[in-house]
């Protein structure tokens, strides 16, 4: 599978993606290939055929409109940390916020996620069915395929709000045209639901390359600290309490950061102590993320000026993320992506970001001394001053922004700056969008609001 995987398949057309995927999967503790295409009641039988079709829910997260490419790529474009530079129409929409409901980069985002939801569904329907599978293989399978499923929820929440979620894998096409969007509140319920389950069932322990209980600790972290940010959630400090402690439970015993930055994002794809989960790839198995963001690739992106500048003098983070690309056209590139195939393990999250988490949460919870002590520990890897309440930062609002811009920096290049800016209701504000304000959710693709009649679209578009 490249980066490059068929990027225009609608919702309504799942059916075909119950059958997994017949690629290799990657960097497998299993010990087993992803099933070939097969009838569904043929698909899973036994321990192996379990295996095998987990190993094709994880090839779901490889293709190149999920980690592959997009779900990095987006969340930077469409805000303020990176610019249009090469020749897809598409992205030069994205970048200025006037996107069209038929955008190609939105669609195959949404399906390329409906996709992963539909191999974890099939995993979650038929495996408790099989008797044969022993109780722990089961377990584990379940616990895993319910990560995935959570992971995809919540990147669909993220960027479009209110959405359908399917609990049950699709067999047939009629089925999507009865699909509606489920309030934002529903949809963070059945997230949290699923990382319950998650958390509860996987056995993994070891292989950062699949869902681990720590994993599932971690994106709950995450899940809560977002809905946390709601407009209108009159428990948002019960959530942000909540984030907090699954954080402590992530970074109990093992909160130190990995020296250098930059190792965190090498060609090989190397293992560090700031693993938590990852998207493994290969030289057969590439993402497209150097392709587009180096000059001597398709060059369809660039780091932005804003970004740039954004680094203070002595930040070692700017260096492994930001360099000169000596075309005048184009002056920067993005070098955290700089394997040529693109062989690095994606980080979907890891121990910075929780960290950061843990340093928002606690601001917001007015446990200021506490927020400044956290993320300093991102500063001091990044070879920063650390910075004094009192000195630095005063207010609550001072250490709050200062943490936006330390995961602003920290995380440049890896897709999480536009839900940050809606989280924290800064679209409008940092892209000038005043005209145009629906833009900050994304359009559902149109080929399925036309299959879907109740699937309404967001406004704006």
């Amino acid at each position: 599978m490249t980066a490059l995987t068929t990027r225009t398949r609608s919702l309504a057309r799942l059916v075909a993606l119950a059958a997994v995927a017949a690629t290799t999967a990657c960097d497998s503790i299993l010990q087993t290939e992803p099933v070939t295409s097969l009838p569904q009641d043929q698909m899973i039988q036994d321990a192996a055929t379990a295996t095998a079709s987990l190993n094709g829910a994880y090839d779901a997260l490889q293709s190149g409109s999920y980690y592959g490419l997009s779900a990095l790529l987006v969340g930077d474009l469409a805000a303020d940390n990176t610019v249009w530079s090469g020749t897809f129409q598409y992205l030069g929409e994205m970048q200025t916020n006037r996107m069209q409901a038929d955008n190609s980069e939105v669609t195959a985002f949404w399906t390329a996620i409906y996709s992963s939801v539909n191999r974890a569904n099939l995993l979650i329907d038929v495996v408790p069915t099989v008797p044969t599978i022993p109780e722990a293989t089961r377990a584990d399978v379940m616990g895993q395929a319910y990560f995935i499923r959570a992971l995809g929820f919540h990147n669909l929440v993220k960027y479009w709000g209110a959405v359908p979620i399917p609990t049950k894998v699709t067999t047939g096409p009629d089925e999507s045209k009865n699909y509606v969007r489920t309030p934002v509140t529903e949809v963070y319920t059945q997230i949290l639901k699923d990382l319950d389950s998650a958390q509860t069932l996987t056995r993994n322990t070891t292989n950062t390359r699949y869902a681990t209980a720590t994993a599932a600790r971690a994106l709950r972290a995450r899940v809560l600290f977002y809905r946390a940010g709601l407009p209108g959630n009159g428990n948002s400090q019960a959530d942000y309490q909540a984030a907090l402690d699954a954080a402590n439970a992530v970074l109990a015993g093992r909160d130190t950061l990995v020296v250098p930055y930059a190792s965190l994002f090498s060609a090989a794809g190397n293992n560090t102590t700031e693993d938590i989960f990852r998207i493994a790839f290969n030289a057969t198995e590439t993402n497209g993320l150097s392709n587009y963001y180096l000059s001597v690739g398709r060059a369809e992106v660039a780091p932005s000026a804003n970004l740039d500048a954004a680094y203070p003098a002595g930040d070692l983070r700017k260096a492994a993320s930001v360099a000169p690309s000596g075309v005048a056209s184009r002056p920067l590139n993005g070098v955290k992506w700089s394997a040529r195939p693109g062989t690095e393990h994606i980080h979907v999250i890891r121990l910075a970001e929780v960290v950061l988490i843990k340093a928002e949460a606690l601001a917001r919870l007015n446990r200021l001394p506490e927020a400044v002590a956290q993320y300093n520990k991102v500063r001091i890897r990044a070879g920063l001053a650390p910075h004094a309440l009192g000195t630095q930062v005063t207010t609550q609002a001072d250490v709050i922004n200062q943490i936006e811009l330390e995961r602003r920096l920290e995380l440049a290049l890896e897709g999480d700056r536009w839900p940050d800016l809606i989280r924290l209701g800064k679209v409008i504000q940092v892209k000038g969008i005043q005209d145009r304000p629906g833009q900050a959710l994304f359009p559902i693709p149109i080929r399925d609001v036309r299959v879907s009649p109740q699937l309404t679209q967001n406004p704006g578009y």
